[in-house]
């Protein structure tokens, strides 16, 4: 009767694990800005905010690689304002305005200290994502999403990858990308 139990318990794990794995692929919040939501986009500037090089290069890469595949141009802020230059939000500000891109999609990673964060999260990394209008400088939408779990494993670029996959989907699902015809 013991086996059953434990084997029972053992299913109801693995089936729990797989339905919550499932919900973490979408974001936990989006929100477009009402007075944008006719915004569309077909250029962006991808700006990681990580002090790691390393980090930065790898999402930032990442989210240009499927953004281009999606058919729109992305330039790394990297490229737009290389770390060997004075690096300041003048600096960041002024690589996006050169760039010509018509928004930036800036990734943050979420406070994973704040206890909120902790109890409700098991303390996993989470990004907090915003679309800013380059001409207008303006926040037009926000997407938090949270990191892979542990049972995906994999190197940085995958988890890089993965992020850039799920952000695109929601910017497609949200109309935020130029459609050609």
């Amino acid at each position: 009767m013991a086996a059953l139990s434990t084997a029972r318990f053992a299913v109801l794990a693995v089936t729990s694990a797989v339905l919550l794995g499932g919900c973490s692929a979408a974001p936990v919040y989006d929100f477009v800005d009402p007075a944008h939501r006719d915004a569309r986009y077909d250029g962006f500037l991808a700006y990681a905010a990580f002090e790691d090089l390393a980090l930065r290069a790898a999402f930032e890469r990442a989210l240009c690689a499927r953004l281009y595949d999606a058919g729109h141009a992305c330039e790394t802020m990297l490229a737009a304002a290389p770390p060997t230059h004075e690096q300041d939000a003048a600096s960041r500000h002024a690589a996006s305005r050169r760039s010509g891109a018509q928004a930036t999609l800036l990734i943050n990673l979420a406070d994973t200290r704040s206890p909120e964060r902790a109890a409700l999260a098991q303390a996993r990394p989470a990004y907090e994502i915003s679309v800013l209008d380059n001409q207008q400088q303006t926040v037009v939408a926000r997407f938090a999403m949270e990191a892979s779990d542990a049972r995906h494993g994999g190197s940085v670029a995958d988890g890089a990858n993965r992020l850039a996959r799920r952000l695109v989907a929601a910017l497609e699902r949200e109309s935020l990308l130029f459609e050609r015809r």
